[in-house]
């Protein structure tokens, strides 16, 4: 099993070594991962630091390490989820073409220049607004965007919505989220099924059960699994559920990526 989303002490907001981690997901079975640590450029809030990476060279190089120091037990991929926004695309396309990654998560956390994470987004949107404007940024950027493996999170913006949770919350938006998924599809790139999403009230992965049954209805065939762990709490986190999630959908596989070309795996249930 492979947990394709994980943060270590390069993110900013993680104080995980990369060894910690291994040493977790070879506790927990797991036979393979990637270090997919944060890369937003132009973050917009002074009072926050940047989720970037200070040397991008150090962090290939610690990863090559790792994979050395680990590669009896446990194959290590590197990765990046680099953050979207509509100035910064050019830069992030060098960035991913420059250097030697297995493995792109495409997310977006800005929008507007305000971070859906804090209650600042949501100031004057209602619910169906604030989700919806989230999505129409998503569809603009990877129509722009070509340097990524993967969609992560697709539905980050209910994990901090202030709203109450309504069952059918995945279902707003739903058109914008079609062509999301569509242009995923005729661009031959993948989704994320993020099991953070077990950690919110919703108790569903990122996106929900429906989203990733529909994107296999249009003919989607990249899904990768990830925890987003910062710290080794939350390696593999509910994969198991997800994992029955996935295959209720219609998936019988999973991808992987070397040098950013996938690779399908059909996935266990333990």
């Amino acid at each position: 099993m492979f947990d394709y989303h994980i943060h270590s002490n390069y993110s900013l907001d993680s104080k995980m070594s990369m060894a910690d981690a291994c040493i977790k997901a070879m506790e927990l079975g797991l036979t393979e991962i990637a270090f997919t640590d944060h890369i937003d450029l132009d973050w917009p809030d002074n009072i926050f630091p940047a989720f970037d990476i200070s040397s991008l060279n150090e962090y290939i190089e610690k990863i090559e390490e790792i994979q050395e120091k680990f590669c009896n037990y446990l194959t290590v991929k590197k990765g990046v989820e680099i953050g979207l926004q509509p100035h910064t695309l050019e830069q992030c396309a060098r960035i991913v073409t420059s250097h030697p990654f297995d493995f792109v998560i495409a997310s977006v956390h800005i929008v507007g220049r305000k971070d859906p994470s804090l209650p600042a987004y949501f100031a004057n949107k209602d619910k169906n607004q604030s989700f919806i404007r989230y999505y129409e940024e998503i569809l603009t950027l990877l129509e722009s965007f070509d340097q990524f493996s993967v969609l992560g999170h697709l539905d980050y913006v209910k994990r901090y919505s202030p709203y109450p949770y309504k069952e059918d919350d995945h279902t707003i938006g739903s058109d914008i989220i079609d062509e999301i998924l569509k242009t995923l599809i005729v661009k031959k790139k993948g989704l994320e099924v993020n099991t953070s999403g077990y950690r919110h009230i919703s108790n569903t992965p990122m996106p929900h059960f429906d989203v990733i049954r529909r994107y296999k209805e249009l003919n989607g065939q990249i899904l990768t699994l990830g925890s987003d762990a910062h710290n080794t709490r939350f390696i593999g986190l509910n994969f198991q559920e997800a994992l029955v999630a996935i295959k209720n959908a219609g998936f019988n596989q999973l991808t992987t990526f070397s040098g950013l070309k996938p690779q399908l795996f059909a996935p266990c249930i333990m």
